[in-house]
């Protein structure tokens, strides 16, 4: 299994070409579609990144993006929804491993990946979002996953119910445990350190997991 060195690594390149990869679009033509929701988001990410999210404008990133204002208004109301887009655009999704592994490994692996893009530029994204949810006009933060929700946990207890060590999928509610408190963590104190997600892993996320229909919680 990658050490946390390495993962942490990884998602820096990951980024770092991501962001070399983005095209400047205000010398091309107006573009539809998705063609046009990539120019925005990528628009939009280099914006933050130069700018940060308090100074952000959708009239900076309309021009970068060649588009016009309607058309970014039309699909995010407000500067909010346009970083959480953004945010879920640029995250970079863990790759599970094919060899065998264990569901505990695979959860870690799962967890760390968001930990590491906390210390990268989509951490700051989720920092301006985490505090513009403090604001009245801002929507809730139920989406703020890094995309690594219900749908990723359901690819890691279905490898784990191939292997034997799950009997059955757990409940959409189990399967969003792990990336809630994790959320949790981050929104309250701005970071999650891996002895938190070790601790998420073994004393939450697996017994809840494992526990069989009708069995009662470990005292």
């Amino acid at each position: 299994m990658a050490s946390k060195s390495s993962l942490t690594a990884t998602v820096v390149s990951c980024w770092s070409q991501n962001m070399a990869d983005q095209k400047d679009y205000r010398s091309g033509p107006r573009r539809r579609g998705e063609q046009l929701v990539t120019a925005i988001l990528d628009a939009a990410a280099l914006e933050l990144a130069q700018s940060g999210f308090a100074a952000l404008s959708v009239e900076a990133v309309a021009r970068r993006a060649s588009a016009s204002k309607v058309s970014i208004y039309r699909r995010w109301p407000n500067k909010i929804e346009l970083v959480r887009a953004v945010a879920a655009h640029k995250a970079v999704m863990p790759v599970l491993p094919e060899q065998a592994a264990t569901l505990r490994q695979d959860l870690l692996l799962v967890l760390r990946s968001m930990a590491a893009q906390i210390d990268e530029p989509i951490g700051e994204l989720l920092r301006g979002l985490v505090i513009a949810s403090l604001s009245e006009q801002a929507p809730s933060m139920a989406d703020m996953s890094w995309g690594m929700g219900p749908n990723m946990m359901h690819l890691v207890a279905e490898r784990a119910q191939a292997r034997g060590e799950l009997a059955e999928i757990p409940s959409e509610l189990l399967l969003r445990v792990p990336t809630e408190l994790f959320k949790q963590r981050f929104i309250s104190f701005g970071k999650v350190t891996d002895r938190f997600i070790v601790e998420l892993v073994d004393e939450i996320a697996l017994p809840l997991w494992t526990l069989k229909p009708g069995e009662p919680h470990a005292s």
